[in-house]
């Protein structure tokens, strides 16, 4: 699982918080955007099996909007308690005791982290010029 959150970038985040509803709108937006981005580079990275015609990797998530210690974020691709149709696709990202971890989702959002950042800066922008 990847794991994309508004961190950083302090003083735009708190424009966007004193905006109250529209604010949430904007920071959802935001993360969702991103999480896209990073769902997209998941696909083309996931492991694909030959033998089916249904893959892991056409179906990645992105989940909603949470908040834990103040901090917004969404988790997007495999997480550890998936028991989905597609549950294995924990176990390439993770590895087992005869499968080597291949990380294909972390890489994911490693190699796209200074885009993720852009994205979500220019819709927090976006959002503020909108809504001031």
């Amino acid at each position: 699982m990847a794991k994309i959150s508004l961190e950083g970038m302090q003083e735009l985040i708190d424009k966007v918080n004193k905006l109250g509803d529209k604010g949430e709108t904007i920071k959802k937006s935001a993360l969702s955007k991103a999480g896209d981005l990073v769902k997209e580079s998941m696909e083309e990275k996931a492991p694909r099996s030959r033998d089916t015609k249904k893959h892991m990797a056409d179906n990645i998530k992105v989940s909603k909007k949470e908040k834990v210690d103040g901090i917004d974020f969404v988790n997007i691709g495999p997480t550890k308690d998936d028991a989905s149709e597609f549950y294995y696709s924990k176990f390439t990202e993770y590895g087992t005791s005869k499968i080597p971890a291949q990380h294909w989702a972390e890489k994911s959002l490693k190699e796209n982290q200074r885009d993720i950042n852009n994205v979500i800066r220019e819709e927090l922008e976006r959002g503020l010029e909108e809504f001031e």
